[in-house]
């Protein structure tokens, strides 16, 4: 059996003052800002710092309320298959409405803050893992206001 190497990453379900979640366009699919942990650097950082880097969006504004469920997926990457562990962290964005600045050398195309009435365009296309945390998210986000 081949054992494939794990990496660890960090990534943000982003939230506005709206409730409007946050969505990167990559790849000809919707998906959220994460990226790969340095050595050396805390998951919750490392979501803030990729949800800056990937959407422009002014580290100031941003503040992690807590952290949500992990997911698990085998990537690739210079056809190198590895197992990428993501740990995903809850932001609260809390600046003025403003313009993105993708990051485009990522190959993000554009960002959109999605309001939850409009959620099944995002999820319609996005990667499994995705969907699954944003459902999570919501469910979730629906219990703590009973």
């Amino acid at each position: 059996m081949h054992k494939l190497r794990t990496v660890e990453a960090a990534g943000g379900l982003t939230i506005d003052k709206q409730d409007r979640i946050l969505f990167i366009f990559k790849d000809g699919k919707w998906d959220l800002p994460k990226g790969l942990i340095d050595r050396g650097k805390s998951a919750s950082k490392t979501a803030l710092q990729e949800t800056c880097e990937e959407t422009g969006l002014d580290p100031e504004k941003l503040r992690v309320l807590g952290e949500l469920i992990p997911t698990v997926h085998i990537s690739k990457y210079a056809k190198v298959k590895s197992l990428k562990e993501t740990r995903w962290f809850l932001i609260r964005y809390n600046g003025a409405e403003r313009t993105f600045k993708p990051q485009r050398d990522e190959g993000i195309e554009h960002c959109e803050w999605i309001p939850s009435w409009d959620l099944d365009r995002p999820l319609a296309n996005c990667p499994a893992r995705i969907h699954y945390l944003v459902n999570f998210w919501l469910k979730i986000r629906k219990e703590l206001e009973l």
